[in-house]
């Protein structure tokens, strides 16, 4: 348009205003600079049934028409320093794969109007992380960076204070969105777990110092990773409860954890937390609002052995796919529009008592591989009779009848190399003579529950329960054998599909206390039916028995035996959902931990309470361990089931509401039209002056 008819002053005034009206139009342009930090995107591993969502969020990144991905490979490395020219080529053309898959996964999901870019970052070592080449495609317009999975102890020695990592951090800050699976989920938390120490794994992850935890200058995460909570991945499907809990309990980290399961991703924009995606669920730890971390208590095992972590009031939230979500500042989780605070005060009561004139019952989670001078086949043997104790064993759930015979009679040898009297027996035995019964079991769904040893109980006989022996005496228990080992998609199955409602099958236990029991929580990797049991009946105690650990209950209460800790699950004053995947949402449940010796009971959750933490005991020298690259399983489905809901039915979520999008028409007509008023002003001023 041509320029009216001003007077000197009026056109300088508005060749003033234009240049601001433009200046503002192009300085709110994404595509020139960006205020929002880019979202976190950590997977819990694998890359097949997690590529639609990540690329779905990439996409909503796109810059001018373009969705720009780099791929990060350097957890695929062994070495930061150097690697040789065969492992580079091996790595580049696996990665090269996954770029593969990845530049598939963003075309499906494209419209039309978007073209895909998928590149392949070559960066393995420090010296990669230097090169010109590699920091020249890392360019401002990135839409998206996805790490691979690996060794994320190896990726940030390769990355730490490189000018890559800088160059990433500056991405960031500019918009791009910063995703990763397995280790590429674990280095989006700045405080960073690095391995297990050595000697340790899930089944002994409660004992101090299990873990090897990044937290200093030269050790940690990516410099702009989550900074007030800590990040696990392949967390339920392998049973990496303890270890979190172990760190989030020490006084020197941040008391919140994110266990991201394998399949599974989640959204991190600023300090929320939601938008899941993928097939399974995602579990936060809250050990800040009930001060359970100033409460632990470090609990002496053995003089060779770290103490064992005793906590209490650990707040539990799962999210499942759909509107849910959960705020990092605030610890409240939230459905919709919805929000769900912990209440400022809880006050319990378990009920762990024995009917008058009952045995004393030992529901142990497995000591069959520990027989020989078994603390807690003595324990037993004094509460039968001492030296006067004539005992019973009665075997099921195993392969076959012989099966069952062999099991009973290793149970026989042992209890008579410690002093009793011990027989195998069966439903007929006769029981005048008899002081207690042992029953065990190996598989709990070809158990049939001993509806004739109640009486016997009642009448004064002590009983030890062993492995899925022990479940039987609940409530409900999860009629399902051990978890299959060598077979990835079976094991599956068995481990994180359990967290989808009506993929464990519950059925009615013998039900002398009534609570619900799961033996191997951690070394089988039973979280799963364990929280299945919590959920489908949220009025009883689900409580999590360990190889090697049982729970003792007496006229006097109940109190733990063993080596190891038990878990207790409480939902009783929890919010329940189902995600669109029929996962578990779980907002406010608690989670204790007690250990041997220790009376199970619980403690007054106060959000005002105050605690003098006990002296932190000396952590173990670190020796870094690498983790094996991830592979991904089959895609898995979930079947709808029945619901046991608390909060309204959640909507198929989208990536909308954590999305930042990269080009937003607001702020470039705000510019603009800012700019024609400006004009318009001028305009009018200069009519108005000409008329004087």
């Amino acid at each position: 348009m041509s320029l009216p008819h001003f007077t000197k002053n009026a056109r300088a005034l508005f060749l003033l205003f234009v240049f601001m009206g433009n200046w503002l139009a192009l300085s709110s342009n994404p595509a020139h600079a960006q205020n929002t930090p880019g979202l976190l995107l950590p997977i819990g591993g694998g890359y097949t049934d997690i590529y639609n969502g990540f690329a779905q969020y990439a996409i909503a990144n796109a810059r001018n028409g373009i969705v720009r991905i780099l791929i990060l490979p350097a957890p695929y490395s062994t070495n930061a320093e150097k690697i040789s020219e065969a492992e580079r080529a091996q790595n580049l053309k696996d990665a090269e794969e996954r770029r593969r898959q990845v530049e598939g996964a963003c075309q499906r999901n494209a419209p039309e109007t978007i073209t895909c870019q998928v590149l392949l970052l070559p960066l393995f070592t420090r010296s990669d992380a230097a090169n010109p080449a590699v920091l020249e495609m890392m360019s401002d317009d990135t839409s998206a960076v996805f790490i691979l999975g690996g060794d994320q102890a190896i990726a940030m020695q390769a990355l730490i204070g490189t000018p890559a990592e800088e160059r990433l951090a500056y991405l960031r800050t500019q918009g791009t969105l910063i995703a990763g699976t397995s280790a590429g989920g674990a280095m989006q938390s700045k405080i960073m777990l690095a391995a297990y120490n050595p000697n340790f794994a899930p089944e002994n992850a409660l004992f101090f110092g299990s873990v090897e935890v990044w937290n200093s200058a030269e050790k940690r995460g990516l410099v702009f990773g989550v900074e007030n909570a800590i990040i696990d991945q392949h967390f339920q499907q392998r049973a990496r409860m303890g270890r979190l809990i172990s760190v989030i309990t020490r006084p020197d980290l941040p008391h919140l954890g994110i266990g991201v399961d394998a399949y599974t991703g989640v959204v991190v924009d600023e300090n929320t937390v939601g938008n899941v995606f993928g097939l399974y669920t995602v579990t936060i730890l809250d050990a800040e609002t009930y001060h359970a971390a100033d409460a632990v208590r470090y609990v002496p095992i053995a003089s060779n052995r770290p103490p064992l972590v005793s906590v209490r009031n650990i707040l539990v939230n799962l999210l499942s796919p759909g509107e849910f979500s959960y705020d990092l500042q605030t610890r409240v989780g939230q459905a919709g529009v919805l929000t769900y605070p912990p209440p400022s005060t809880i006050e319990r009561t378990f009920d762990l008592r024995l009917p008058p004139g009952a045995g004393a019952l030992i529901l142990s989670g497995d000591i069959s591989d520990s027989l020989e001078n078994n603390p807690i086949l003595k324990r037993f043997i004094e509460l039968a009779g001492g030296e006067q104790a004539n005992l019973v064993v009665i075997a099921d759930g195993g392969a076959s009848p012989s099966a069952n015979q062999r099991s009973a009679q290793r149970y026989v040898e042992a209890l008579s190399k410690l002093g009793a009297k011990a027989i195998v027996g069966d439903a007929q035995t006769a029981t005048e003579n008899v002081t207690g019964f042992v029953f065990v079991g190996r598989d709990a769904s070809k158990m049939t529950p001993p509806t004739w040893l109640r009486q016997a109980w009642l009448d004064g006989k002590p009983i030890l329960a062993d492995n899925a022996a022990a479940t039987l005496f609940g409530s409900f228990y999860a009629a399902h054998g051990p978890t299959p080992s060598g077979d990835a998609e079976q094991e599956e199955i068995a481990v994180q599909r359990s967290f989808i409602q009506g993929k464990t099958k519950i059925q009615p236990g013998l039900g002398f206390l009534p609570i619900t029991l799961q033996p191997q929580t951690l070394a089988d990797k039973r979280f799963g039916r364990l929280f299945s049991l919590a959920y489908n009946h949220p009025d009883q105690l689900a409580i999590g028995l360990n190889t090697n650990t049982a729970l003792e209950i007496t006229t006097e209460g109940a109190r733990v035996l063993g080596d190891n800790g038990i878990f207790v699950l409480d939902l009783r004053s929890a919010t329940l959902a189902l995600g669109t995947n029929n996962g578990f949402v779980i907002f406010n449940g608690l989670l204790d931990v007690f250990a041997p010796g220790e009376r199970v009971q619980p403690e007054p959750a106060d959000v005002n309470a105050s605690y003098q933490p006990q002296p932190t005991p000396a952590l173990p020298s670190p020796e870094p361990t690498a983790a094996p690259t991830e592979t991904a399983l089959p895609t898995a489905t979930a079947t709808p089931a029945p619901t046991h809901t608390a909060i309204p039915a959640q909507p198929t979520p989208t990536p909308t509401p954590f999305v930042q999008p990269p080009a937003s028409a607001l702020p470039q007509f705000w510019g603009l039209g800012l700019g024609l008023l400006l004009i318009l002003g001028a305009w009018l001023w200069s009519k108005w002056r000409n008329r004087r």
